[in-house]
């Protein structure tokens, strides 16, 4: 990230931003928001093939960008955790002496910062974690990594930076201060997972199936406090690579598991390194 983008970025009222121009995707102007539709596709290269529905259903940007695919076009693999989104994992390690995460080169931030919850964080302690970034081009659906119940959610209010390779590297603790939405899972043996959402510039706004009311940057969510959390009512059971939620542009899925789950997979995460990764293949 150039020094004028950056100034530029830090002064620009991001999630005011973001807001009007994701109203300005959902638009349905005659013939505007259909070529801008088709440029968006073009530009990106997006995979039609795969898609639920041919170019021409899509009304706007923003349908095409939370499309679905059609039935059969990501397997899900024989293991306990898959990838829950396409994109490329970054960075992974281990929560052995610290809850340490990194950001990139010379760069982390810690678990505790992250879900600003150092109660919950403790409970990680021995576990690991990975960070996958989706690019635009990317399916932008969010699956469950596991097969598991849904014990409870937070939403964590902030900015709407970039993540972009430029802000990684440049940006101190980028994701412990964009808006996240985290979804706590919990496996038939009790051991436990985070599927941490994080946003981005542009909309920014993160969904999940599970409850309509937990969307981010939409004027649904407080933002008053450091963390809002959400306890279901009910039992809430998902699939391995069943639907979670969804990104309306952007952003990262940052995935933390228990010292359970990953003492029962050594290597998880460790081969996929800089690699890309599509939902449902083994991590």
């Amino acid at each position: 990230m150039n020094t004028a983008f950056y100034v530029f970025m830090k002064l620009l009222p991001k999630n005011a931003a973001s807001r009007v121009f994701g109203a300005v995707t959902r638009l349905r102007l005659p013939g505007i928001s259909k070529l801008a539709r088709n440029l968006f596709c073009s530009y990106y290269k997006l995979n039609m093939e795969e898609s639920e529905y041919p170019l021409e259903h899509y009304a706007n940007i923003g349908e095409l960008f939370i499309r679905k695919l059609k039935p059969g076009m990501r397997p899900v693999a024989d293991s306990e955790i898959v990838s829950p989104v396409d994109g490329v994992l970054s960075q992974t390690a281990t929560f052995d002496e610290k809850q340490e995460l990194i950001q990139a080169k010379g760069k982390t931030y810690t678990l505790k910062d992250l879900i600003r919850d150092e109660e919950m964080a403790k409970r990680f302690d021995g576990g690991a974690f990975a960070t996958i970034y989706l690019a635009p081009f990317n399916y932008h659906r969010i699956h469950s990594p596991v097969k598991g119940q849904v014990i409870g959610a937070s939403y964590c209010p902030g900015t709407l930076w970039p993540v972009n390779v430029g802000s990684v590297e440049r940006v101190e603790g980028l994701f412990s201060i964009n808006e996240r939405l985290t979804s706590h899972i919990r496996l038939e043996d009790g051991s436990e997972l985070l599927v941490v959402k994080v946003g981005a510039t542009n909309v920014g706004r993160i969904g999940v199936v599970y409850n309509d009311d937990l969307l981010t940057n939409a004027g649904k969510l407080p933002r008053d406090q450091k963390r809002m959390d959400w306890t279901p009512s009910e039992t809430i059971m998902v699939e391995k690579g069943g639907e979670l939620g969804r990104f309306e542009m952007g952003s990262t899925v940052i995935l933390v598991v228990d010292k359970k789950i990953r003492e029962r997979n050594p290597e998880l995460f460790k081969n996929r390194v800089g690699q890309a990764v599509k939902v449902g293949e083994a991590l």
